[in-house]
């Protein structure tokens, strides 16, 4: 009996070192990005010999494209764990290749003048070591820049160790044929308590400047994606820091777009019913949420930026994205659960000519494309 209950502790205590030791090596090794970071530009070799990067004009049509291409790895046969899932990668290399193949494809056929592109991987081994960040770049033969916003040396979820993440390194992407002045990463306030943010993502803004051509202004692209799996207080907080930034870039006579994943849902596809007498919201969502326990895109809050003259640029016919509580039902389509939390805000010295949720089906990601065609105003 003493010899079974010394193995059980000497077992407890190896358990109980390795996890303290594990947590230890992930605080060591933690990602702790600075408040600014100034970032450099990537280029092409037939980029930079060629007469491309020139700049933008006033009263000019401009076309860019959102896209969160979900790290290459959940195309329309995934599900994922943090929605209801089981998984936290593709079964192989060759399945996230294919869905590479796929984004590229729709990224060149759209032939935009700016890519705003969300989770990218560089070497993850969730996405099977692949840089999908020089991939898209090379494919598009542009200009690039990446901002960080997930680094971790192993990310230990979900428990099943075939489905583990493992390493990390992941961001947010910015690709343009016109000449970038200026990109800077900007990290956003809020993060999970510890332990839990020693594995868990770093939300930032990507922030790239361009000279307009005849004009003292600037061309002000925010690339955004903002937290998901909070209770919406780290989402309102992180709004509230992109609205100073636009508001102060606006009031320095720049024009300002943003664009990219919100995780909250736009106005235009929510309506919100408040009592007073039990002090709660009730939220009418234009996609129907089916399960009060399936993940919620809580609104966005658009009265901030209706008052100060910003405006909102999306489509409401389409769904930009769907859950990963199962693999997409493309047969039953109203099996899935859909979410509108993809788009732009533009400020109001911009028009908007046009806004189109691409409709790809969720072939290679859990969400759609969405395209914005723009004027700056002289």
């Amino acid at each position: 009996m003493k010899r079974v209950l010394k193995l059980l502790l000497i077992l407890l205590t190896t358990v109980i070192v390795f996890a303290v030791g594990f947590v230890l090596t992930l605080w060591i090794f933690e990602y702790r990005p600075e408040e600014i970071t100034e970032l450099e530009l990537d280029y092409d070799e037939e980029f930079l010999l060629s007469s491309q990067a020139y700049y933008f004009e006033l009263d000019t049509n401009i076309k860019i494209l959102t896209f969160n291409t979900g790290y290459a790895s959940l195309s329309e046969t995934e599900d994922f764990v943090m929605d209801g899932g089981t998984k936290g990668r593709m079964d192989s290399h060759e399945e996230v290749q294919a869905n590479m193949t796929g984004i590229g494809s729709i990224l060149e056929r759209e032939d935009a003048d700016i890519y705003l592109l969300q989770e990218v991987d560089i070497d993850s081994s969730r996405s099977y070591e692949t840089n999908q960040y020089l991939y898209y770049q090379d494919l598009l033969g542009t200009s690039s820049v990446l901002a960080y916003n997930y680094r971790c040396i192993f990310v230990p979820f979900p428990l099943q160790l075939s489905q583990m993440m493992g390493k990390v390194n992941s961001g947010i992407a910015t690709y343009t044929d016109f000449r970038t002045s200026d990109a800077t990463r900007v990290q956003l306030p809020g993060s999970f308590s510890w332990p839990l943010r020693l594995a868990n993502l770093k939300r930032a803004l990507l922030v790239t400047r361009y000279d307009i051509d005849g004009s003292d202004s600037e061309l002000v692209v925010i690339n955004v994606h903002l937290s998901a799996y909070d209770d919406g207080s780290m989402r309102a907080e992180e709004t509230a820091a992109l609205q100073a930034i636009m508001q102060e870039e606006y009031d320095a006579g720049n024009y300002v777009v943003v664009g990219g994943d919100f995780n909250q849902t736009f106005p235009d596809a929510v309506d919100v019913t408040y009592d007073s007498s039990s002090d709660t919201y009730t939220y009418d969502y234009l996609y129907e949420l089916k399960d009060p326990d399936l993940w919620q895109a809580f609104p966005l809050d658009g009265e901030w930026f209706s008052a100060n003259g910003f405006l909102f640029g999306i489509d409401t016919s389409t769904p930009s994205c769907r859950l990963l509580n199962q693999p997409y039902d493309s047969v039953n389509l109203e099996n899935n659960q859909y979410y509108l939390i993809d788009g732009f805000i533009v400020s109001a010295n911009i028009t908007i000519q046009s806004v189109v949720t691409l409709d790809e089906n969720f072939v290679y990601s859990d969400h759609n494309p969405v395209v914005i065609e723009i004027i700056l105003n002289s």
